[in-house]
């Protein structure tokens, strides 16, 4: 099996599971303090899940219609870091720890942001106030977003 039919596979695979949890969130009943209800963020998580399956196939068949044309030699610019994806999932278990601890959502997804930014680019100097103002933007305004328009109770 072509590695461009196997991502199509794939890619079916996890947009079904993502239709089974939206089918099963759509039957959650709303809660007492929660107006959108518990299954509001399981349903657009697993839309969200199942456009990016979608986008996903569709550039893996137009791969596949390219690769049977003849290409010139790419030139690959991009360096390989397996490491990168083990430690942004230690930031990941350190990001859930700290909510476990109920520290404020906006702080650890700040955290969890910078820390990130720094460790993709390598932690160069240059960086630093653009991530941690992008990192501060993107946590504390996710926070009033869902906590104070959805209604969502983050802790």
């Amino acid at each position: 099996m072509s590695k461009s039919l196997w991502d199509v596979v794939v890619c079916a695979a996890i947009a079904a599971a993502a239709g089974v949890v939206h089918w099963e969130a759509a039957k959650l009943k709303p809660g007492t303090y929660d107006p959108l209800g518990s299954g509001t963020m399981p349903r657009m998580v697993a839309v969200a899940i199942f456009v990016l399956c979608a986008w996903a196939a569709i550039q893996s068949i137009l791969e596949w219609r390219a690769r049977r044309a003849p290409a010139p030699a790419p030139e690959e610019d991009f360096v390989r870091r397996p490491w990168l994806a083990a430690t942004l999932f230690v930031y990941c278990i350190g990001a859930a720890a700290m909510m476990q601890l109920q520290v404020p959502f906006g702080v650890t997804s700040t955290l969890f942001l910078f820390v990130s930014i720094l460790t993709i680019k390598r932690c160069e100097r240059a960086i630093i106030l653009p991530a941690a103002l992008c990192s501060s933007a993107l946590g504390f305004g996710l926070t009033y977003f869902f906590g104070t328009l959805f209604g969502v109770d983050l802790p």
